[in-house]
């Protein structure tokens, strides 16, 4: 090995000496609600994320030379709403609910067709909720997106009264408890949604229980095509 060899690798050993030196903490970092594998870290005082926390956050980013380029924001839509986000099987916890999707399926009852989701919900207060005063809206909060983009409501039929107003909407949860259901939307769609989401309403917990939510977007979004 020639000397300007040993010179290049002794500079890259000292590089990183300086930079593991000047990380003065690392951070664990969640995105949407979802743990990331990648730290954060604090240099000199300051908090530093890593590009691809921007970019699951719908930020483009992109390094030219000695730039890194920033632009754009999520696309507005149901889709891109900002919520905490989970996969398939993982409780998500907006400080008011827990909640998960286990399964997605077809369904055909009575000549109506669709999608129906498993899912959870459990009361994470020391108080006794009644879920439409709580967060919960009315069906219409409810959406199914799929993989070219497009979303679907949940509509206010009798499969909608059923799985998500009378098991949901209208229960009273007492502290520690749940209940489950299948929430049931009519669709002519063949190929299975990605996602579910679900809107919360953020006044009426507070006006009501003097509660307020630990998440700032305290919606949530079920990726119903990966599994935990």
């Amino acid at each position: 090995m020639n000397n300007r060899r040993i010179l290049a690798w002794l500079g890259v050993g000292v590089l990183g000496l300086v930079l593991a030196q000047a990380v003065q903490r690392q951070l664990n970092l969640v995105v949407n609600g979802q743990a990331q594998s990648s730290k954060a870290i604090v240099v000199g005082g300051q908090t530093y994320v890593p590009v691809s926390a921007l970019r699951a956050l719908g930020v483009t980013a992109s390094v030219s030379g000695n730039t890194v380029n920033l632009s754009g924001s999520p696309v507005a839509g149901a889709d891109q709403r900002a919520s905490l986000e989970g996969c398939l099987n993982e409780w998500l916890n907006n400080g008011i609910w827990r909640a998960r999707a286990t399964k997605v399926e077809a369904f055909d009852e009575n000549g109506l067709k669709g999608w129906a989701i498993d899912f959870e919900v459990r009361n994470a207060t020391p108080k006794t909720l009644e879920a439409w005063n709580a967060g919960f809206k009315d069906p219409s909060s409810l959406t199914l997106a799929f993989a070219d983009g497009t979303t679907q409501r949940m509509e206010g039929n009798a499969l909608a009264r059923e799985s998500y107003e009378a098991k949901i909407y209208n229960a009273v949860i007492p502290q520690g408890a749940g209940v489950t259901t299948k929430l049931k939307f009519t669709s002519s769609r063949t190929d299975a949604p990605t996602k579910l989401l679900i809107e919360m309403d953020t006044n009426s917990i507070k006006q009501k229980y003097n509660l307020a939510f630990s998440a700032p977007n305290p919606s949530l979004r079920f990726k119903l095509d990966c599994s935990r």
